[in-house]
Parts: C-alpha cells; structure tokens; sequence
C-alpha cells in the first residue's frame, strides 16, 4: 500500500510543479491597440503615431484600399507580443513620416548590441535659418536668426510676426527670445522645417488661461517635419526658462518664453476645456483654444483614462507650484483659419 500512495504523492508533487512552472512563466498576452479614425487621418500618419509600419497596418486589417479611410472606421494597430504583431515584427518598420530617417551614426537593433535610440539630431545645414510653414497653406519662409553681429535683426522679427499671424490675419511682435529657441530646435534637428500650427492669438473672454503666452508673442504651437511630437517634446524640455506643453490627443507641442521653465500634459481634445496630468501646473493655453489645426484634423487618439496615472517627469526636470486657473464654463470661441491647402502628390488621402 506504502508504494501505491507513494506512487500517487509523487504524481500530484509532479503536476503541481510544472503548473507552478506554467503560471510563473506565463507572461500576459498584449492586445492589439483599436485606433477610431477621425477627419484628416491618414495611414501614413496613424502608423507614424504608434512607431508601426504602414504595412503591419494593412496586413492586420486587410485594407483593400488603404489611401482611403472612413471616419468612424476602427483599425487594429498591431504591437509587439499581440497575435497580429509576432506577424508584423517579421517586417522591418519604416518611418511613416517622410524624412523621418535616423541621424547618422544612429542605428536599429543589432544583435549583440543594445538598441540605442533615435533622437533625430542631425548637423543643421543652414545654421541659425528657421525653415517656417504654415500648416494647411503653401506659406513659407526662411528667416535667419541671427544677423552678422550675433544679434536677432528687426527684420527676421517682422518676418516670424508675419508668419505667426492668428487665424484671422491679427498679428503681434513676437519676442525675439522665442525665435531664438526656433532658431535651437531647427539647428537640433538639422534645418528640418517647422510647421507653425498657432502662434500670435488675440485674447478673448472665453480663452481658459487668461494669461495666455500666445496673446503676447512669446508663444507657439508647432510640430518638426518627420520628427515624433514625443522627440520634440522630450528636446523642448531641456531648454531654459522655456515651457513645454504636450498634447497626446492632437498633432503639435507647445513652446513659450518664461522665467522659469514648466512642463504639462494636457489630455484634452481640441476644443475642450484642459485635463493636465497634475494640478497645479504653470500651464498655457494649447489644444483648448486650437478647435481645429490649419490641417483640419483634430487627430483623436491616445486619449488617457480617467484612472491613469499622470505622467512621470524627467530626473531633470522640477514641476513648479503655481495656482490653477479656474476654467471657464463657455466653450473656446473658433478662430477663423487657413483655407486648406491643395493636395500635393505623394501625400495620401485622408479619411473622409
């Protein structure tokens, strides 16, 4: 009898340990991320947002015809560790953004050695000259910061006012601490252009910060062609006496000129009154006053739940204290924008 029940223990220590074994070893399968397309998205735009390859997009979706999406339609984005993304990571992801290429010296995976990440910092081939355009129009210009004497000219400040007009064609003198840190990220980022989504807004009543750094020219919402908003974010916040804004559920980061440096997120969309990631926060207007960029698209995605933790700070960086402003229950009145521009060839088409 001793070796029938001794039998029997052994097979039931056996099976628990291989179960324990299954249990620890088991690793939580990751879900595929649903994206909502909204009014002016793209694919190449929705696969720039989640670092994925056009191609794994199509591939997990079975797009027939990919340059043209629905509003409303839901796509699967693939991940790493999800069912459609073991497939998608066999294909080597490009950039979505065109000219969104690594800087020299910069590289993927290798095996053997660790991944180091992409910055997007290049040598600027035109130091000190801003690459400006309007978003939604076929408006540049090329302002040079700095004149021979070192100094930032009269006549770079009347061309970067031009350029940051408000919607309704309102202008301001722009500060000429603001173009000089244009004059940074664009030398960062070597001379890639800057898309100016809103700079110079005339103060309103409904405005919910009214302190607002855009109503006096020390202000500027934009984003770096072919540079994630996260990169140019992450760069902003290492500037000096600068804030530094940062809008998941839209398409640009804000820049402004101050005493000391700040940093937010704001998790509202356009149009909606702020939802920032802690109270307290030295914020400035942003997504709330832009109800639609000059592109026309609101780019609804990653918005954060209610639950969410807010987002952890760099090492570096220490929030300042400051009072909140009160928001104002009236909805942020529309500025009239930019008519929009005329489809160029290559860009892809948007949702409709």
């Amino acid at each position: 009898m001793s070796g029938f029940y001794g039998g029997i223990a052994r097979k039931l220590i056996l099976s628990g340990a291989v179960a324990l074994g299954v249990l620890a070893g088991a690793a939580p399968a990751r879900a595929d991320v649903q994206h909502v397309v909204a009014k002016g998205h793209t694919l190449a735009t929705i696969a720039h947002r989640y670092h994925v390859s056009s191609k794994a997009i199509i591939e997990a979706n079975n797009l027939k015809n990919p340059k043209r999406l629905r509003i409303g339609e839901v796509l699967t984005i693939p991940t790493a560790g999800s069912p459609s993304g073991a497939k998608a990571s066999k294909v080597a992801p490009k950039d979505a953004a065109k000219g969104a290429k690594p800087a020299k010296g910069e590289h993927a995976d290798k095996p053997g050695k660790p991944t180091k990440p992409i910055t997007y910092k290049a040598r600027p081939k035109t130091p000190w000259v801003v690459h400006l355009r309007r978003a939604g129009t076929s408006e540049t210009a090329d302002v040079r910061v700095r004149d021979a004497k070192g100094k930032v000219s009269a006549a770079a400040l009347r061309s970067v006012e031009k350029t940051l007009r408000s919607g309704g064609g309102a202008t301001h003198p722009i500060e000429g601490r603001l173009l000089t840190l244009l004059g940074i990220v664009s030398n960062h980022f070597g001379s890639r252009p800057i898309e100016v989504v809103s700079g110079f807004r005339p103060f309103t009543t409904t405005q919910y910060n009214p302190h607002s750094n855009h109503n006096h020219g020390r202000a500027i919402d934009f984003r770096v062609t072919g540079v994630p908003n996260e990169v140019v974010r992450d760069f902003c916040r290492t500037l000096k006496n600068t804030g530094c804004g940062y809008y998941p559920n839209s398409t640009f980061v804000h820049m402004d000129t101050r005493a000391k440096s700040a940093f937010w997120v704001d998790y509202s969309r356009p149009g909606e009154a702020p939802r920032y990631n802690a109270p307290g926060l030295e914020a400035d207007e942003g997504t709330s006053d832009v109800h639609n960029d000059s592109t026309g698209a609101s780019d609804v995605t990653n918005e954060a739940p209610a639950d969410s933790k807010p987002e952890a700070a760099a090492p570096d960086t220490k929030p300042e204290a400051a009072k909140p402003e009160a928001a104002k229950p009236e909805a942020a009145k529309p500025e009239a924008t930019e008519p929009p521009a005329k489809k160029t060839a290559g860009d892809g088409d948007t949702a409709r």
